[in-house]
C-alpha cells in the first residue's frame, strides 16, 4: 500500500524527491529560474551525499534530518497533499487538513529515507524549462547504465521562490499516483480509514528503519 510501482520508476521517483528536498542544503539563492536552481545546486547536493560513504547510523540520521529540513523549504507539502487527496480535502476541518499534510510529508520522507546512497552518483541531463507567470516545468533525464529515465519537476511560484508540487516520472505523476491509492483506501470506507492506514504504514517503516540501524551497530 502507498507505493509507486517497483523498479526503475520507484528508484527515479525517490531520487527526484531527494534532489528536490536537498536543493536548499547549500543555502544558495533560488532567485533564478527553476532550471537554473536545479542545475546550479545538483553537483553540490551529490557531493554532500558522497562525502561520508562509511558513516555511522547516527551520522546517517543527521544527514537525513538535514535533508528533511531542506525539503520543508522547497517541497510544497500542503499543495502536494491537497492535490493528492482530491475533493475530500475540501470536506476536512482545518485541523484535519493540517494532520493530513503532516502524514503526507512523513510518507514522502519515508519513501526516500532508505535510498540516499543510491543517488550519490546518478547522472543527470538537463533538458528544458517551460515557465509561465506562476508555474513551471523542469525536464531532466536520469542516466543509468543502459537506461534513461525522464523526470519532470512541476513548480509553483510562491512569493519569489519556486516550490515543487509534483514530480512526473516516465509520464506518471506522483500526485496522481497517490490520489489513486488514497481513493481506493477511502472507497466504501471513510477519510479516517485513510488516516489509520497512513499511520500504520509509517509505523511499519519506522520499525524497519530501527531494525536496520541495530544491524549496522
Amino acid at each position: 500500500m502507498f507505493r509507486v510501482r517497483p523498479g526503475r520508476r520507484q528508484w527515479a521517483r525517490g531520487w527526484a524527491l531527494v534532489l528536490a528536498g536537498s536543493l536548499a542544503l547549500t543555502g544558495a539563492s533560488r532567485a533564478g529560474g527553476p532550471l537554473e536552481s536545479v542545475k546550479s545546486l545538483i553537483e553540490e547536493v551529490q557531493r554532500i551525499l558522497q562525502q561520508a560513504p562509511h558513516e555511522s547510523p547516527v551520522q546517517k540520521q543527521q544527514r537525513l534530518a538535514a535533508i528533511e529540513k531542506a525539503a520543508a523549504r522547497l517541497l510544497d507539502y500542503l499543495e502536494m497533499a491537497r492535490r493528492s487527496l482530491g475533493p475530500t480535502w475540501n470536506n476536512l476541518s482545518r485541523a484535519q487538513q493540517e494532520e493530513f499534510v503532516h502524514l503526507f510529508s512523513e510518507l514522502l520522507k519515508s519513501a526516500y529515507a532508505g535510498r540516499l546512497d543510491e543517488f550519490a552518483h546518478a547522472k543527470v541531463v538537463y533538458q528544458s524549462e517551460e515557465n509561465s507567470q506562476d508555474t513551471a516545468e523542469v525536464r531532466i533525464s536520469i542516466l543509468r547504465q543502459n537506461d534513461k529515465i525522464p523526470v519532470i519537476f512541476r513548480l509553483l511560484k510562491e512569493d519569489q521562490d519556486w516550490m515543487v508540487y509534483d514530480l512526473v516520472v516516465e509520464g506518471v505523476s506522483l500526485v496522481a499516483n497517490y490520489r489513486s491509492q488514497f481513493s481506493r483506501v477511502m472507497e466504501g470506507a471513510s477519510y479516517q480509514a485513510l488516516v489509520h492506514a497512513l499511520q500504520a504504514k509509517l509505523q511499519a517503516d519506522s520499525s524497519l528503519t530501527a531494525e536496520a540501524g541495530e544491524d549496522e551497530d
